[in-house]
């Protein structure tokens, strides 16, 4: 480059940076070092390479947030609160791309009052348990938001708590041992740069998350589950009775992929038990092919072992052994080991 083109494109630079306020130029730089490839609107096509990232990250993986808050039984001053903060929150998360799942557009007790319990419930739990972010406005108390919190903490959702200035927020929802940040803001107009800022923050946290759980976008124990209870003969009213679940619950770990269903170890125990197998086999998509290995190995070993043992055996006798070794086998699979 020669000496007139560079020193143009210094005061281009130097002019752009002089308009631009300091959390401004922090944010754009932020969207840079993430999205290194993209042209982010005011700064221009410059060239940067991966190489001259410490960590690039991966593009165009989609996120998505669940907007927690307390929703049925509010006055109307209380609901006005929720529905502008609600806004405030949806676009700050499009500026860092991630869309937003509102309950209040979809299953809200005043707009969709012909949406029954059941339905409430299944749609609201299967959202929160599948989002890469969970944030909860802690303004107004909620059994319901407190139900979706619950969901998050047992999915490994992260959480971000909101809550104005020095308000008092629920030490059962503070305590939640999870991945979670507080929010405290001052003024509403506040909100929006604060949550920016964080989330710019976790974002490639959520996309590597996202990333490692799209292992469990399969249903692997529902699937078992179904299979065994069909080879005991069993119909899903008889399992349910013995594992304690309704029918309507089995019926969700059966049909649902394992990030949706995510039962609880409780659950899969007692399902193991009812089917007389083992939580390895109902989790462990593998699981006859680790059998067979282990199996394979010990006889291995113990093939090792015997060859030392009786390294002076004529053959004869050596086939003799391994009949009844085998004999006795086929006698255990088909018997039991008490036979």
């Amino acid at each position: 480059m020669d000496s007139k083109n560079e020193g143009g494109l210094t005061n281009r630079v130097g002019d752009h940076f002089d308009e631009e306020s300091p959390a401004e130029i922090v944010r754009r730089s932020q969207q840079l070092v993430l999205y290194p490839n993209e042209i982010v609107a005011g700064i221009g096509p410059f060239l940067i390479t991966e190489s001259a990232l410490a960590h690039p990250m991966p593009r165009n993986v989609r996120l998505e947030a669940y907007l927690a808050s307390a929703l049925t039984g509010l006055s109307p001053e209380s609901r006005s609160i929720v529905d502008h903060l609600s806004d405030v929150i949806d676009v700050a998360c499009k500026e860092v791309e991630i869309d937003v799942y509102q309950p209040a557009k979809h299953t809200d007790p005043q707009k969709h009052a012909a949406i029954s319990p059941p339905d409430v419930f299944k749609k609201d739990r299967e959202r929160v348990v599948s989002s890469d972010l969970l944030i909860h406005l802690c303004h107004f108390p909620s059994t319901g938001s407190g139900e979706e919190l619950s969901f998050a903490y047992e999915a490994l959702v992260p959480i971000i708590l909101v809550a104005p200035g020095e308000q008092a927020v629920s030490r059962m929802v503070t305590g939640i041992p999870s991945l979670k940040i507080e929010i405290r803001y001052q003024r509403p107009s506040d909100l929006r740069g604060l949550l920016e800022e964080r989330l710019w923050e976790i974002r490639p946290l959520l996309e590597q998350r996202r990333l490692a759980m799209a292992g469990f976008s399969q249903n692997v124990v529902g699937a078992k589950v179904k299979e065994l209870r069909m080879d005991a003969g069993l119909t899903r009213e008889d399992l349910a009775e013995r594992v304690g679940l309704t029918l309507e619950g089995l019926s969700e770990i059966e049909e649902n992929i394992d990030s949706v269903s995510n039962p609880s170890l409780t659950k899969l125990r007692l399902l193991a038990t009812a089917l007389k197998t083992t939580v390895a086999e109902l989790v462990n998509p593998d699981y006859g092919e680790t059998i067979l290995s282990a199996i394979q190995s010990l006889l291995n070993e113990k093939a090792t072992s015997a060859a030392a043992r009786f390294s002076r055996m004529s053959d004869r006798d050596r086939r003799a052994l391994v009949r009844r070794y085998l004999i006795r086998v086929l006698d255990i699979i088909e018997n039991g080991p008490n036979k």
